[in-house]
């Protein structure tokens, strides 16, 4: 009976040394000093795909001192906020001991880590950022400082110069990073952010960079929140982009136009393939978008001059209100074929015809068949010539 007791009283030590060996792996600790913050209250929220839990809080001692520990059990995103304007953001892993400091009034900008090899990565690359942010600031200045300058319109275009050589300088650097640590959560933050209100890189503009990030974040940290949502969204990238090849294909010049069905202002119901027999513009236009209204009036002379030859316009609106496209195609003198699709870029016509962005057009020849693919117009005319 001793015997027995004695075992299990080992293998309760044993059990119970373990938990707390591995509780103590997963502790964090963060010590940092915030200036010009004394008794503040500071927050560290988790970052999650859909949510931003609270995991604790701490106050700053009289000089912005501060002590917290903190479970973390796998390596996540994590915010240290004073408030939205002031917080910062770092890489947690296991075990870490992390030591903060900065300007509780500019925490952003003038804060420094140590002690979290992400967040050192992350805070090199804010870093950069915030230099380069600094410099558009300067540029925002003499902006407004120059805007009653009779010269202001030269002024102008050298800031916007400037500005464009700033943000190229902030995209190079995006890619260099990402390309540089493809295993890093840091990636995954930095491929995200916007200089100021624009996005930096798009998948859209950068695909083979977003799939190669995906590809080496999902095989580093299958069980990660964020890497997963980011993997479902390049999953879907994937499947529009094998859309989009198996739409390029039937979109291709010699190939048999899409049909397309869709009511004119009075209700009746027009089909592409009515028109056959005639040299047709297949054009997509709204009525908010500049460019396609300047497209209404560059075309107008355009059919005014060759509808009696047999060319027509079958222009697909994606405006959803009705009124507000009646009336846009009527002030642009715009009295061709006209039909609405209220669904917008999510229209499946749309989708068929791969129509990403508007203005687009596709040149369909008298036998249906696809001439062209979004002609300028100096070539428009040249193929109206031509098949007329």
């Amino acid at each position: 009976m001793k015997i027995k007791t004695s075992f299990i009283f080992i293998l309760l030590s044993v059990l119970l040394f373990q938990g707390c060996n591995s509780n103590s792996t997963n502790k964090v600790s963060i010590q940092g000093n915030f200036s010009n913050i004394p008794g503040t209250r500071l927050y560290i929220y988790q970052i999650l795909p859909d949510s931003k839990p609270l995991i604790d809080s701490v106050s700053t001692d009289t000089s912005g001192n501060f002590l917290i520990t903190i479970l973390v059990k796998n390596i996540g995103l994590y915010s240290l906020a004073r408030n939205a304007a002031n917080e910062i953001t770092m890489i947690i892993s296991p075990g870490e001991k992390i030591i903060v400091k900065g300007d509780g009034n500019a925490m952003r900008n003038t804060y420094t880590v140590e002690g979290s090899k992400e967040s050192e990565l992350y805070f090199e690359y804010n870093k950069f950022t915030t230099a380069n942010l600094n410099k558009v600031d300067s540029l925002s200045r003499v902006f407004a400082e120059g805007s009653t300058n009779p010269d202001f319109k030269a002024v102008k275009q050298q800031l916007d110069s400037a500005y464009i050589g700033i943000f190229n300088n902030q995209k190079k650097e995006v890619i260099a990073f990402v390309k540089s640590h493809l295993n890093s959560l840091a990636s995954l933050l930095v491929v995200s952010d916007n200089f100021g209100p624009n996005p930096v890189l798009t998948q859209q503009t950068y695909p083979e960079l977003f799939l190669k990030l995906d590809s080496a974040l999902f095989r580093t940290y299958p069980e990660n929140s964020l890497v997963n949502t980011f993997h479902s969204r390049m999953l879907d990238f994937k499947a529009e982009i094998a859309d989009a090849i198996a739409s390029d294909k039937l979109l291709q010049p010699g190939m048999p136009a899409p049909e397309i069905t869709l009511p004119n202002s009075a209700g009746k119901e027009i089909k592409l393939s009515s028109l056959h027999g005639k040299l047709t513009l297949v054009y997509f236009w709204s009525s908010w978008n500049a460019l396609s209204r300047q497209t209404n009036m560059n075309l107008t002379p355009l059919y005014i001059k060759y509808h009696d030859r047999g060319f027509e316009i079958y222009a697909v609106s994606i405006d959803s209100e009705a009124d507000l496209w009646k009336k846009s195609y009527m002030l642009d003198k715009a009295y061709w074929i006209q039909v609405n699709d209220t669904k917008g870029l999510e229209s499946d016509y749309c989708k068929t015809y791969a129509v990403k962005a508007i203005p687009k057009m596709f040149l369909v020849g008298r036998d249906g068949k696809i001439i062209a693919r979004d002609p300028v117009f100096s070539e428009l005319e040249v193929l109206l010539k031509k098949n007329l």
